[in-house]
């Protein structure tokens, strides 16, 4: 069943942080729901789980909203601030107290510490647990219920580089369970390798939403050129309007034109080329240019 987001607004005072904002997350996918710290991400998570109230538009699962599904916590799982555990509880005691609510015992709460790498931790206080530990569990919180629908807010917060490749498993091993999988981030490199789908958000509003193989597409070649004679080969690159990126003493970097066509050109000029390696604009970039008004 699909997340959809319908034409959701929601202004405090004067500041539209979300801005009739639209998308949906299909199930069995994992979509990245990405943009800047401040762009409307947790207020778009918030207004899913009806803990602040939309100006206008509304969230649904399955065609439901959080309130009109009984017992939601069974159908969604949500992670949304990994620090807020009480200290004085054990790792198994924190998901003992939300068993009884979502229908669960004891082993699957033992089940899920292993599941997020807490086995051997579980019997200790969550104030003794690093960041990294409380977020893995708050994700074993999340699916204590077994939930066909994730939200997850920045998940991979405060792991390590293991425990950030772990977090990437864990969601792709969800997707392909059947569940509708949302995963916030405001790094896409962070997310990059476990998501199906781009949702990308500026200030409030949509900036690009497609698959994340439709998004590389948008990413520009980048070809390192290196001549015999430069200046002839910068001359050649103004004629045909070659985006020129950097230039050193012997060569040049074009973004747009492919090497074919830079290769061809130089062969019809008469340039001798000492090299031409393409290089894809990575999607970290592409990312940093759709939401670049956010953070200049």
């Amino acid at each position: 069943m699909v997340i959809e987001v319908h034409s959701l607004t929601k202004q405090f005072g004067n500041l539209k942080a979300v801005h009739n904002l639209s998308f949906t997350a299909a199930p069995g996918r994992v979509t990245g729901f990405l943009g800047p710290n401040g762009a409307g991400k947790t207020t778009t998570l918030r207004c899913a789980l009806a803990l602040i109230r939309p100006t206008a538009g509304q969230v649904t699962f399955g065609g439901r909203t959080y309130s009109q599904i009984k017992q939601p916590a069974g159908h969604i799982g949500v992670t949304l601030e990994a620090s807020s555990f009480h200290p004085g509880r054990t790792g198994l005691n924190h998901l003992m107290t939300m068993a009884p609510g979502l229908g669960v015992n004891k082993a699957r709460c033992l089940q899920l510490l292993e599941q997020v790498g807490l086995g051997n931790v579980g019997q200790k206080r969550v104030g003794q647990y690093s960041m990294g530990m409380r977020g893995r569990l708050s994700l074993a919180g999340a699916l204590l219920g077994d939930p066909e629908f994730l939200l997850l807010d920045e998940p991979t917060n405060g792991l390590d580089p293991e425990g950030i490749v772990w977090v990437r498993k864990l969601l792709r091993s969800l997707a392909a369970e059947g569940r509708a999988v949302v995963v916030s981030s405001h790094m896409l490199s962070e997310v990059e390798q476990a998501v199906d789908d781009v949702v990308v958000i500026s200030q409030g509003r949509l900036v690009h939403a497609s698959s994340l193989e439709q998004m590389r597409q948008l990413a520009l070649p980048r070809n390192q050129v290196v001549a015999a004679d430069p200046a002839a080969l910068a001359t050649l690159a103004n004629q045909h309007g070659w985006p020129i990126v950097t230039e050193t003493d012997d060569s040049l970097l074009f973004e747009g034109p492919e090497a074919k066509v830079i290769g061809h050109a130089a062969f019809q000029a008469g340039l001798e080329l000492h090299q031409l390696a393409t290089q894809r604009q990575g999607l970290e970039q592409l990312y940093f240019a759709m939401t670049e008004g956010e953070r200049s």
